[in-house]
C-alpha cells in the first residue's frame, strides 16, 4: 500500500511538470506569433500608405497642363448615338459680293471681327462710277424737261391744236425716260451711293461695301488693290446665336427619336467638354443614300467654342439617368485596379495630392461614372486632366528618381 502512494505521488508530480512546460511554451509561442502578426499588419499598413501621396508646387503642375476640378452630374442613361455637325439656319448665314466690279479701294474688318446690319465693311472704286452718277444726274435733268413737253403737248392734244402723232412721240419719249431715270436711280441705291448727295452735286468715287446681317467675318477673301468682279465672294459673315445641330438618325432608330427630346453633344475634336441640345424639328424627307434622316436640335446654353461646319458625336437621352462621373483623363489604371488624385492639402505654392482607389461604371462622351471606395468629402477638388503625368511623377519618386 505504501508502494503504491509513492507511485502515485511521483506520476502527480511528473504530470505537473509537463503541464507547466506546455503553458510556458503556449505563452512563448502566442506572444511571438502576436508579435509576428502585428509585425506584418505594421508592414502592411506601411506599404498600403507609402507613395499615395504626392506634392507638387503650382508652376510644376502648368507645366504639365495639370487641370483640377470635380465630380459632376452627367446624364449617361440609356442614348442614341448620332452623328453630325454644326449648322446655321440660310438667313443667319451671308456670302458677300459686289453687286458692280470694281478695284478694293479699303478693308476694314478682319476674320473674327463682330459687325452689324448695315455697316460699312470695305470700298470699291472705278470710275465707271462716277459715269453711271452723271448719267443719273442728266436722266433727272432731262426727265424735268420730257415732263414739261408732254404736260403742254397734252393740253395741245385737247385744244386739237396739235396732232395726235406729234402727242404720241413726245408721250413715249418722255415715259422712257422715266424708266431710265427709275434704272438709273436704283442701281446707285443698290450701290450705296446717297442720292440726296448726289442730286446736290456731290459725285463719289468709290462705293461702299454693306454688311447685309449682323454676326461674324468668317472669311476675308480680298485685299488692297485686288479686283473684284460681282460674281465674286468678298466676305463671308456667321451668325453663330442661330446655331444648331444638324444630326443623320438612320431609318431603324427614328422611330425612338420624337421633337422635344434632350441631347448630349461632344465636338469630335473636343471629346471633354459635353453641351446639350433639344430637338425642334424631326426631318420629313428620307436620304434614300445614307438611309437617314435629318433631325434638328437648338443649343441649349452656352455656345462658346462652337462654330458652323464642326463635327459633332452626340447622344439623343432615350431614358435618363444622372450619375457622378469624371473625364476619362482623370484615370489611372494599375493592376487592373483604378485610381484618381484628390488635392489633400494646399500650402502655399505647394498642393499635396492624393492617390485614391475608385471603381468605374458607364463610360460615354469621354467621360465615366465613377464610384469611390472610400467617401470622399463633398466639393473635394480631384484633378480632371493629367492625372497620368502625376502618376509618372509619383512612381519616379518611388524609385528615387529624383530628376
Amino acid at each position: 500500500m505504501k508502494n503504491i502512494f509513492k507511485i502515485s505521488a511521483a506520476l502527480l508530480f511528473v504530470i505537473v511538470l509537463v503541464s507547466c512546460g506546455n503553458t510556458s511554451e503556449t505563452k512563448e509561442n502566442g506572444e511571438s506569433k502576436e508579435s509576428i502578426e502585428n509585425a506584418d499588419s505594421e508592414h502592411n499598413e506601411s506599404e498600403e500608405g507609402e507613395g499615395t501621396a504626392l506634392s507638387l508646387q503650382i508652376g510644376q503642375l502648368d507645366i504639365m497642363n495639370i487641370e483640377m476640378g470635380q465630380v459632376k452630374s452627367i446624364d449617361l442613361g440609356k442614348s442614341l448615338k448620332v452623328n453630325g455637325q454644326l449648322e446655321l439656319p440660310p438667313q443667319k448665314q451671308a456670302s458677300v459680293s459686289a453687286i458692280i466690279g470694281g478695284r478694293v479701294q479699303d478693308v476694314k474688318v478682319i476674320e473674327g471681327d463682330k459687325v452689324r446690319k448695315g455697316q460699312v465693311i470695305a470700298r470699291l472704286s472705278n470710275p465707271e462710277f462716277i459715269s453711271m452718277q452723271q448719267e443719273y444726274l442728266s436722266a433727272k435733268s432731262n426727265i424735268a424737261f420730257l415732263e414739261k413737253d408732254y404736260l403742254r403737248k397734252k393740253e395741245l392734244l385737247k385744244e386739237g391744236i396739235t396732232s395726235s402723232k406729234s402727242f404720241q412721240q413726245i408721250e413715249a419719249a418722255y415715259f422712257e425716260g422715266q424708266s431710265t431715270l427709275n434704272a438709273s436711280k436704283a442701281t446707285l441705291q443698290l450701290m450705296g451711293v446717297s442720292l440726296p448727295s448726289l442730286e446736290k452735286g456731290k459725285i463719289v468715287s468709290s462705293i461702299p461695301v454693306i454688311a447685309p446681317i449682323d454676326g461674324y467675318i468668317q472669311n476675308v477673301e480680298i485685299n488692297m488693290g485686288k479686283y473684284v468682279s460681282p460674281e465674286q465672294e468678298m466676305f463671308e459673315i456667321v451668325n453663330n446665336e442661330h446655331l444648331h445641330l444638324g444630326l443623320k438618325v438612320f431609318e431603324k432608330d427614328i422611330d425612338l427619336v420624337s421633337v422635344g427630346q434632350k441631347i448630349r453633344f461632344s465636338l469630335t475634336t473636343r471629346p471633354d467638354k459635353i453641351y446639350e441640345a433639344e430637338i425642334f424639328a424631326v426631318g420629313k424627307a428620307f436620304d434614300m443614300e445614307s438611309r437617314a434622316v435629318k433631325v434638328h436640335a437648338k443649343i441649349v446654353g452656352n455656345h462658346e467654342g462652337l462654330l458652323t461646319g464642326m463635327f459633332v458625336d452626340a447622344r439623343i437621352v432615350i431614358e435618363s439617368k444622372k450619375v457622378d462621373a469624371l473625364p476619362e483623363e482623370a484615370f489611372v489604371s494599375e493592376k487592373g485596379l483604378d485610381y484618381v488624385f484628390i488635392q489633400k492639402e494646399k500650402e502655399g505654392e505647394t498642393i499635396t495630392f492624393e492617390k485614391v482607389q475608385v471603381n468605374k461604371g458607364t463610360s460615354d462622351l469621354g467621360y465615366s461614372e465613377v464610384f469611390f471606395i472610400h467617401k470622399i468629402p463633398e466639393n473635394t477638388v480631384i484633378v480632371i486632366n493629367g492625372a497620368y503625368y502625376l502618376n509618372s511623377e509619383m512612381q519616379k519618386s518611388e524609385f528615387g528618381d529624383d530628376d
